[in-house]
């Protein structure tokens, strides 16, 4: 049997996932087939929970605008924005080689996103797990 390439997303998802701590904070990665747009993964700690749809751009963008409507199917956006509505902690992280974008409060929603408003809120792989932590461990 042949081994099946790991996906980029997984890649940085791992990276993020690394700077985490096990014992305080429970990941599950939430994906599958036969979901219906469910975030791909949940944390959960003492403080609460956090949904979070990673998505990954293959370079960080140089100019113009970062179109991320595109990056979501229909049923991804209705499940992140029904969830929100519902009061849960929602967050899409946007990786790209060189960190990640965290969008929240329906920011998914927006059609894109000015490289300079990218580039400004970008934060590395270790920051993005404190963020985390933050959100769920306090």
């Amino acid at each position: 049997c042949g081994l099946m390439a790991v996906k980029p997303e997984n890649t940085f998802r791992a990276g993020v996932h690394r700077h985490l701590d096990k014992v305080a904070i429970h990941q599950e990665k939430m994906s599958n087939p036969y979901s219906s747009g469910t975030a791909d993964d949940w944390y959960s700690g003492a403080v609460g929970d956090l949904w979070i749809e990673y998505k990954y751009i293959p370079r960080q963008p140089q100019r113009g605008s970062v179109k991320i409507a595109k990056l979501f199917s229909a049923l991804q956006l209705k499940w992140l924005s029904d969830r929100h509505r519902e009061g849960r902690n929602i967050a899409v992280i946007i990786g790209c080689p060189s960190g990640g974008l965290i969008l929240r409060d329906l920011d998914w929603e927006l059609e894109s996103v000015t490289v300079e408003y990218f580039t400004a809120r970008l934060r590395s792989r270790t920051e993005l797990a404190e963020w985390i932590s933050e959100q769920v461990k306090g």
